[in-house]
């Protein structure tokens, strides 16, 4: 990020909507999009830079840990509950390990 703002600052931002609706049928959708809009106009207000791979690269990278912990690290598992091959899954493992961002499920799952 070009603007010198931390990770920190990012997460706090992300973190401003209410949580009313949580655990009630649909309402999760609609406090994911009231976070997403925060996370975005913060970053917008702030002259953040390259918004678009930041925002994407975050949502997978956490999406991908989730999901391999919800499976106990069953790479095919995890690959099926995000709707992708397992080879697709497995690059984008790969991949986030050669960044340094994963810390995690062992490669040989």
């Amino acid at each position: 990020m070009k603007s010198g703002k931390t990770e920190t600052d990012l997460s706090v931002a992300g973190s401003e909507s209410s949580c009313e609706n949580q655990g009630s049928g649909a309402g999760w959708k609609s406090n994911i999009g009231d976070s997403l809009d925060s996370l975005v106009e913060y970053l917008v207000d702030n002259n953040i830079e390259g918004i678009h791979p930041l925002i994407m690269g975050e949502v997978e990278k956490r999406l991908i840990i989730k999901v391999l912990e919800r499976s106990r690290g069953n790479k095919l598992r995890a690959a099926r509950s995000l709707g992708l091959s397992r080879n697709t899954f497995h690059r984008k493992v790969c991949k986030l390990k050669e960044s340094c961002d994963f810390i995690g499920v062992d490669s040989d799952s």
